[in-house]
């Protein structure tokens, strides 16, 4: 198994470094920066302007919704060359109008975002096996921040394209210094972190999806969830462990609960691998979902500025098996967002 090998093997040589974790919390540390050059991720939102040009010409007053849009057939299989009347938005059961429509071809921006606490000694080769197989899953072009997170989160490595340093920041997960396993806190540290950056944001979360002492509750989480413009792929660590051992008690099918609601909130998704042979058609498909997504936008009808969570559901209709009959389609993105507030 090439990954469980290069697992092995770095193993080996990253028992002579120290997983450092110096004291990064929300708020005192610096925002992940967009990297220089016109070929980085997504550039930070400006602030609204009184009207912009083109098709999106809109009041400063009008809020608009932009959309990450993955669709599939019922087994699964990604549908690619959809056009904007394949598409039907609704808001709160209310149609709205489809302002920006463009099949986004770019490449990932992504952050790694890895529990790395005493929780994961007995499933460390899950871990590494994880953030190892992802690195390989990446292509040129792609940019990548990466995040460990133990009883605070620590920002190993800003957004780069540079293989070497990505890998540098990888071999500084070698043995775990604390107990605590804050996910919360992780959560919203990044969540906060990536929010300002446009387009296509995905979060690739290693975890156990336990939180033994964050000092924000969950809910504060699934709120900023609620809201956030990144997609979050939650990747489950330590199932077979679990299963071997019995250890699916109230406390690790919460934590599974976790990683599922994140990831369905956010659009994205979870998954929960039993054996290492399982990661690499993960990452595959993690890849697959990011490269083969649609971008719309539209401008609410409802201008109400009151901060309550507003519903989107997304319909795609198309003939795919040339019968002339148009079939609907599965469409993964989030689940809603909370609107501005005076």
């Amino acid at each position: 198994m090439k990954i469980a090998s290069l697992a092995l093997i770095l193993g080996l040589f990253l028992s002579a470094l120290i997983f450092s974790s110096p004291a990064v919390h929300p708020g005192s540390s610096p925002a992940i920066q967009n990297p220089p050059g016109t070929q980085g991720p997504p550039t930070k939102k400006k602030p609204d302007e009184d009207q912009t040009k083109g098709q999106s010409q809109i009041s400063v007053s009008v809020n608009l919704v932009n959309l990450q849009v993955l669709v599939t057939d019922k087994k699964g299989n990604i549908i690619t060359g959809l056009k904007p009347e394949n598409f039907t938005v609704y808001e709160d059961n209310v149609k709205q109008e489809v302002t920006h429509f463009a099949p986004v071809e770019a490449g990932i921006t992504a952050v790694l975002l890895v529990d790395f606490s005493k929780v994961v000694e007995w499933f460390i080769m899950d871990v590494w096996n994880s953030i190892y197989g992802f690195a390989e899953s990446l292509r040129p072009g792609d940019w990548v921040a990466v995040i460990g997170y133990d009883m605070r989160p620590t920002i190993l490595t800003d957004f780069t394209q540079n293989r070497n340093t990505l890998m540098e920041a990888l071999s500084r997960f070698n043995t775990p210094a604390f107990s605590e396993s804050n996910l919360t806190d992780a959560l919203l540290f990044t969540l906060d972190r990536v929010e300002e950056i446009e387009g296509k944001v995905a979060i690739v979360l290693v975890s156990t999806g336990l939180d033994t002492f964050s000092k924000h509750i969950y809910d504060e989480a699934l709120n900023k969830c609620k809201s956030a413009n990144a997609s979050i792929y939650a990747i489950s660590v330590g199932q077979s462990v679990r299963l071997r051992y019995n250890l699916d008690n109230i406390e690790w099918l919460m934590a599974d609960n976790r990683l599922r609601s994140v990831a369905d909130l956010t659009g994205g998704e979870s998954f929960f691998p039993r054996f290492p042979t399982e990661l690499p058609s993960i990452f595959k498909n993690i890849s697959n979902m990011l490269r083969n997504q649609y971008s719309l936008a539209y401008a609410s009808s409802n201008t109400k500025q009151d901060g309550k969570f507003r519903k989107i559901r997304v319909v795609a209709q198309a003939d795919i098996n040339r019968d002339g009959k148009p079939v609907e389609l599965k469409v993964h993105t989030r689940q809603g967002y909370l609107a501005r507030e005076r």
